[in-house]
């Protein structure tokens, strides 16, 4: 430590109640933001593991033209057909940065449980691509309440069951399936149609885990499949828990007389890519012709929930950000204000023996550059002590707009700190030089015989 740092280091030792109120603020301002931003980082790995896996929407989405708004309406039109289909993975096959393609069927119809029947909208999905994506790690580490199932087995855990398929909590209640295949007995009896009228109707739909899918094929016929429920699911969106089901990709595919899929969902090996892999798809599909629009995961036009709930958030943390730094700073400012004024004398001295402006000046920043350094230090060991008790209390909460809960989980990142310090640091030391530059601005002889404190 130079002379000047020894000396600022000996000088915080006087007026120690103010210089420990002064840092303790910095400290509680500093874990604050550091809280926050971890909050924000929780919930931003949520939401886009939700949206991407999930969802089954992939960082990058390949939809043909037209087809993100007009593939459920007109699905002959504005699906991909297996030329297309093939053109994609040929594309993404040649760019290492990308892990998986998977392609996902869209559509609606009817589902039945022998009396009743309720619309439904489907999502077929590739077994090894759901196997894949409900082990990913991702998934595992930020959504496991999210992804596990409610009930039963997911649909890649159960290749015995060709007509296989999964429901929504909510569409599996107004069915009355309340049981799935494997809380049925062995062998598996053929469904019974029940009497409607009955009292013992709705025990009579609980008793099998069979339903009838009902749609209209993309050639404009009527089609039909039985199915059987495997599992019950929450669905990421809670204003889908009342309509979702998801089957494998070539029972749907059966129901609509196709081969087609609505999009194809690609996931790259690292999320930096995304921008970079969607260009170049963008690029190659363009020159082979194939008529298609690649969006990423962050478009709100594809992912709207996910991009409105971060830019509220991030917009939210700002202002949140602005208003703790802000009081930081006025706290920081006017603690070295009082510190100046009572030194006034002290500084002329200096002024006297011939120390310029900038010396004297250098020397009070750096007694608030060592406040302030351990005022952050500590503030960021106080975030991870109250990160540590939140994860001890076992908090959940229930995100906005998602169905059921998940455990509250802050890890205060050293990158984000290292920002929001700098950030503080900066402040503070820039309203320390411009207070001590002011009162330095008055000639030597009047700091000399300065009285005021």
């Amino acid at each position: 430590m130079t002379g000047g740092w020894r000396l600022a280091a000996r000088n915080l030792r006087r007026n120690r109640r103010r210089n420990l109120a002064t840092g303790m603020a910095v400290a509680l301002g500093m874990c604050g933001l550091a809280l926050l931003a971890a909050y924000v980082d929780r919930a931003d790995a949520v939401l886009r593991v939700n949206a991407v896996y999930l969802q089954h929407g992939g960082q990058v989405a390949v939809y043909r033209a037209g087809g993100l708004d007009q593939a459920i309406a007109k699905p002959a039109e504005y699906s991909l057909t297996a030329t297309e289909q093939a053109a994609v993975r040929q594309a993404a096959a040649a760019d290492p940065r990308i892990d998986r393609v998977a392609g996902h069927l869209k559509g609606m119809g009817l589902i039945g449980n022998g009396c009743r029947s309720v619309p439904f909208a489907a999502l077929g999905v590739d077994p090894d691509a759901h196997r894949w994506v409900l082990t990913h790690p991702e998934v595992a580490e930020y959504a496991a309440d999210l992804a596990a199932p409610v009930r039963g087995r997911p649909l890649f855990a159960c290749p015995e069951v060709e007509g296989r398929v999964a429901l929504a909590a909510g569409l599996a209640a107004l069915l009355g399936k309340t049981r799935v295949w494997d809380d049925l007995p062995e062998p598996q009896l053929p469904a019974s149609l029940p009497d409607c009228a009955s009292p013992t109707a709705a025990a009579a739909f609980a008793a099998d885990a069979n339903v009838q899918l009902a749609a209209m094929a993309l050639d404009g016929s009527l089609a039909a499949v039985d199915a059987d429920v495997v599992t019950i699911i929450h669905t990421p969106s809670a204003a889908s828990e009342n309509q979702t089901l998801q089957a494998p990709l070539p029972l749907l595919q059966r129901l609509y007389g196709t081969d087609a899929v609505t999009y194809m969902a690609i996931y790259v090996h690292r999320w930096s890519d995304v921008a970079a892999v969607a260009a170049q798809l963008r690029l190659r599909l363009g020159a082979a012709g194939v008529p298609v629009t690649v969006y990423e995961f962050t478009d709100a036009q594809i992912n709207p929930y996910y991009a409105g709930s971060m830019t509220f958030l991030r917009s939210m943390a700002a202002v949140i950000v602005t208003i703790v730094a802000s009081v930081v700073v006025l706290g920081v400012m006017n603690a070295t204000t009082l510190t100046v004024y009572e030194r006034t004398r002290e500084l002329g001295t200096l002024r006297a023996v011939g120390f310029s402006r900038g010396q004297v000046s250098g020397l009070v920043v750096r007694e608030v550059a060592l406040l302030a350094s351990l005022g952050v230090g500590a503030g960021y060991g106080l975030a991870h002590l109250a990160a540590v008790l939140v994860r001890l209390a076992q908090v959940r909460v229930a995100p906005p707009g998602v169905p059921g809960t998940v455990p509250v989980v802050l890890t205060p990142g050293l990158g984000g700190a290292l920002l929001l310090a700098a950030l503080l640091m900066a402040l503070s030391l820039l309203v320390a030089w411009l207070v001590v530059r002011q009162r330095l601005r008055q000639r030597t002889a009047e700091l000399l015989i300065a009285v005021n404190a």
